[in-house]
């Protein structure tokens, strides 16, 4: 019984060990996820959909069919509280020539009042119809307006590609924030092991006799020091970690396994880059989509200073007809809405043109033309930002690559320097001081590189996007 309970410890023990372990995420990775969760990247999607159905939309003016029907029951009473009315008693002779003479001849009945001052009556009144309309010519609106929702569409396409890239430089902004912190705390773990080395070297020296105690104590201080530094650097690298799960929108822990993987020297020159850039940033794609958008404004906006034909065909079944031609509906005196019931068929042409209208016409094609002309300079500042954009991240590689190679011989000197000092040391010939300022010397070198070298890396992440690359996506 005791040796069953032990074994089923130690398999909930490494159950509770796996299921804590915490996900490695290499940075395409990363950036996969945070497209899935992030919600700029779904609205540039949605607002892609909605650009197709306006394509759509776009695409069906150019006709236009419409089919309703109608039915009505009306109650209808005049005359409350007016004067009396009269009628003839022969229903044959019209009121007005009641009891009178006409052409010398003397008309029958006589006027009487009415039983009722005015009879209340119901009306019934239905109608169908079917109505199509088609645009001959529109003054080549209908055109331009379909060509608008496809540039329209487009645009769309290219603010996708916009979103995901600003999504995945975030995502590799934050990633290596939290690398950079993991390496160097890792550095800095490596640091404090050799300052604890230190502590026991001045420690044995001490319980020797060799040295004074005080050498024990800068030796403890100088390694509590370095304990509170990879301390802080932990805390930060947590920090980040947190953050970077939100744009993952994961709450798991996740642990980072990308390595620094840098060419070895700059591009020579940005002008070429430059080139590249501006034939793929999104931006700049996105604000001459814009233009030519706006340019087809400025033609709808011009379509009304041309005749507009349209073609009309209108069927109607009922007693309550529409009549085009003078734009009003034929009454029925049937009560019953089903009642005196015929059909109608019209077809036909109409040619419209607008000669004056108050200049409004010009003043809405003049609004555009300037809007479009303010869309263009809107380019050009988008290709400036482009433009400054490559430019900054070609000269922060070379600075931090003419950074790193002093480094890196400030490290080798650091290291050699502590391993003569460390030598002397021991051998009694250098002080406590000596030994402790020569490791802090080769821990701040070994930091400042390894800080360089992780910035290198993201700095690289930036140069693509400045060209216009998905980074993690695409491989430029």
């Amino acid at each position: 019984m005791r040796a069953t309970v032990l074994i089923t410890l130690a398999i909930t023990a490494t159950t509770s060990v796996a299921s804590a372990a915490p996900r490695r995420l290499t940075l395409a990775e990363a950036v996969q996820m945070a497209m899935k969760v992030e919600p700029v990247v779904a609205e540039a999607h949605i607002a892609d959909d909605r650009a197709k159905l306006g394509v759509l939309r776009a695409q069906l003016d150019r006709f236009s069919l419409k089919i309703d029907g109608s039915l009505q029951e009306l109650w209808n009473k005049t005359n409350i509280g007016g004067p009396t009315l009269y009628t003839c008693s022969d229903v044959t002779t019209p009121s007005s020539f009641c009891g009178g003479t006409f052409a010398g001849l003397t008309l029958p009945g006589m006027l009487v009042p009415s039983s009722e001052q005015q009879p209340a009556q119901w009306t019934g009144l239905s109608n169908f119809s079917a109505n199509l309309n088609y645009y001959l010519f529109s003054g080549f609106r209908v055109e331009v307006n379909v060509k608008r929702a496809k540039v329209a569409q487009q645009a769309a396409i290219v603010q996708i590609k916009q979103q995901r890239k600003d999504t995945a430089l975030a995502v590799a902004r934050a990633y290596w924030q939290v690398r950079r912190l993991i390496i160097l705390r890792d550095v800095q773990q490596a640091s404090l092991q050799r300052m604890i080395d230190a502590e026991s070297v001045a420690d044995g020296r001490v319980k020797a006799g060799l040295a004074p105690p005080i050498d024990r104590n800068r030796a403890t201080q100088r390694k509590l020091s370095q304990m509170a530094t990879l301390e802080d650097l932990g805390g930060q690298a947590r920090v980040a970690s947190a953050q970077l799960g939100v744009s993952l929108g994961t709450p798991d822990e996740v642990e980072l396994v990308d390595e620094i993987e840098v060419p070895d020297s700059v591009p020579p020159t940005a002008l070429e880059l430059v080139k590249d850039a501006l034939g793929r940033r999104p931006e700049v794609q996105n604000a001459k989509l814009q233009v030519e958008v706006q340019h087809q404004l400025v033609r709808m906006a011009r379509s009304n200073f041309y005749p507009q034909l349209t073609l009309l065909a209108l069927f109607q079944y009922g007693n309550n007809q529409f009549n085009i031609g003078t734009g009003s509906r034929q009454l029925s005196s049937a009560a019953n809405p089903f009642g005196n019931l015929s059909g109608n068929f019209t077809a036909g042409a109409t040619l419209t043109m607008n000669f004056f209208d108050t200049l409004n016409t010009y003043t809405s094609t003049a609004d555009a033309h300037y809007q479009e002309q303010i869309l263009q300079q809107e380019t050009r500042r988008f290709e400036r930002f482009v433009d400054s954009e490559v430019r900054a991240a070609h000269a922060n590689l070379q600075k931090l690559y003419a950074r790193r190679t002093p480094l890196i011989g400030a490290r080798d000197v650091a290291r050699d320097n502590l391993k003569i000092v460390e030598s002397r040391y021991k051998n009694g010939d250098a002080l406590i001081i000596e030994y402790l300022d020569a490791q802090i010397d080769l821990a701040n070198a070994e930091l400042q590189l390894a800080d360089v070298t992780a910035q290198l890396q993201l700095q690289w992440y930036e140069l693509q996007a400045a060209l216009g690359f998905t980074v993690g996506v695409d491989h430029g």
